[in-house]
């Protein structure tokens, strides 16, 4: 059977549009001959809807455009991705239907719903009762939604379709296809693992859409990040050879689920110009190569801002970033605004000692600046604070934690570094000086990072331990970190989620990040 497989960049919400790149893809299919055209769960109304789910027109025009896609199903069949509401009991299923001959002929109803880290399936699905084999040109074809339905898989099953939309990570890839080549092999069947490309807000898809012949042995692979179309040959794929192939760096995988996570958001949101901070350190650094790569640089802004504390050559680091990406900068300094407000405070903060309050007070009228910056000129804010920083609190509510979309906030400090020395792999974008001077907010003279937090190699360690593999403090101390050391992070990232809570969406590139995937009560004891 000649399969075609499109790998879309759905957009959530946008059924008309969908059902376009849906139709497209089907008379593409058409005249390349193929037998049948699979698009993924969700494809129809992109994924996840979240509460979308709730409203009975956003699922009722849903179902209409199956109807007009089953249409253009004339010589050729179709299993597309939408939900199901049986109209007579109420129940909303997660489904791929069938269809062939201009009508909906059947399919199949999600039969263990998802309920981890980002997925909320039982908040608006029944689980379907039973999974039954699509009957296709001789064919038994089982459609599952994720490896825990493999129960479900017959010895008559002759191919093996996985429709589940896959949000990246950067494991993610490697499990599908270790999840997915050890089911083809037990069932002795084809196994195509379909995944959408493209990111809403938070989740980002990286395509990736696998086939696997009835040995278990990876023939094809489908573009990473981008959109992609493949036709595959099902009798021929025990003739395939074995993919050769050199995967990615773990850094460029993070680095182009950032691009495409930038990108995405702009376009899907009608947002053309971004601004940020430069404060000549590495996280804003970065964070502008980044949007300067995603969406050009000419419609990146950045803004200086110096303060009392900010020094010549951070200034200089800042300034010369910009030539290098070639955005254009402006210069506000904010040494007369935070005097002004040293000066209203005055009376009220008499002679008490300097501190945070002064330091976060910078902080925030660069947030106000920048803020205003966006509102005039109607530029989306970029933040720039990284995990490892939201993990600990380090930074300040309203001023540096402001923003659109976090484009850091799930990569560590250390990966930060290895974000840039990426970027700047052919030639200096991130001013040499940058990578190496010691981190600082620079908010109090000679203020390092390292005077209030571990070394960043040593928080990374424990911060991932803590949020991404959920041990407890002692199971970390065990590992052999010091015991002050994992106390005192500890006792930081659950001070602080009342911060995290406020902060902008998140792009998620690790299994447990900050935001939908990581909910924890505000008012509790933690131990």
């Amino acid at each position: 059977m000649k399969i075609a497989i499109p790998q879309i960049d759905y957009h959530i919400g946008d059924i008309q549009k969908n059902q376009e790149l849906i139709i497209k893809a089907i008379k593409k299919a058409k005249s390349m001959k193929a037998d049948l055209v699979v698009f993924p769960e969700h494809a129809v109304c992109g994924a996840y809807p979240q509460d979308l789910f709730e409203k009975e027109y956003f699922v009722n025009a849903c179902r209409i455009s199956i109807e007009k896609i089953a249409e253009a199903c004339d010589s050729i069949a179709a299993l597309v991705g939408c939900p199901n509401l049986d109209i007579e009991d109420g129940i909303l299923y997660n489904a791929i239907f069938f269809m062939y001959n201009k009508e909906v002929r059947g399919g199949a109803n999600k039969t263990i719903l998802s309920d981890y880290d980002v997925f909320d399936e039982s908040r608006y699905f029944i689980a379907g009762e039973e999974n039954t084999a699509i009957r296709y040109k001789d064919q038994h074809i089982r459609v599952i939604f994720d490896e825990y339905e493999a129960e479900s898989i017959q010895k008559t099953d002759s191919l093996i379709i996985h429709v589940g939309a896959t949000p990246f990570t950067t494991e993610s890839c490697a499990y599908r296809k270790e999840v997915f080549a050890s089911m083809a092999k037990k069932q002795k069947a084809p196994v195509i693992s379909l995944n959408h490309v493209g990111a809403n807000t938070s989740l980002i898809f990286d395509g990736n859409t696998l086939v696997f012949n009835a040995q278990g042995i990876l023939t094809h692979r489908l573009n990473a990040f981008e959109e992609d179309f493949l036709l595959v040959d099902t009798f021929q794929l025990a003739k395939s050879k074995p993919l050769q192939e050199k995967l990615p760096e773990k850094i460029q995988l993070i680095h182009d689920a950032l691009i495409l996570g930038i990108k995405d958001y702009f376009k899907k949101n009608n947002f053309t110009k971004a601004i940020l901070g430069l404060s000549g350190g590495i996280d804003s650094a970065v964070v502008a190569a980044l949007a300067a790569e995603a969406i050009g640089s000419e419609n990146v802004k950045g803004i200086l801002m110096p303060s009392h504390y900010s020094t010549d050559h951070s200034v200089k680091d800042a300034i010369d970033l910009a030539k290098n990406l070639h955005i254009p900068h402006e210069i506000l300094p904010i040494k007369e605004i935070y005097d002004s407000f040293l000066n209203t405070l005055e009376p009220v903060f008499r002679d008490l000692p300097f501190n945070v309050a002064e330091e976060n007070l910078q902080a925030r009228v660069r947030g106000s600046l920048v803020m205003a910056m966006s509102n005039k000129f109607g530029n989306i804010l970029l933040n720039t604070s990284n995990k490892s920083e939201a993990a600990v609190g380090y930074g300040t509510l309203y001023g540096d934690l402001c923003g659109s979309l976090s484009v850091l906030g799930d990569v560590y400090k250390t990966e930060v570094f290895q974000l840039a020395r990426f970027i700047n792999r052919e030639r200096e974008i991130i001013p040499e000086n940058t990578l190496l001077k010691p981190p600082s907010a620079e908010l109090r003279p000679g203020q390092k990072d390292q005077d209030s937090l571990p070394d960043y190699p040593v928080l990374d360690a424990v911060l991932k331990l803590y949020i991404e593999e959920n041990l407890s403090e002692q199971e970390i101390i065990a590992q052999g970190f010091a015991p002050e050391i994992v106390e005192k992070t500890i006792t930081m990232v659950n001070r602080n989620d009342y911060k995290r809570a406020q902060c902008p969406p998140i792009l998620k590139v690790s299994k447990k990040a900050f935001g939908n995937g990581r909910r924890m009560p505000l008012t509790a004891k933690l131990t």
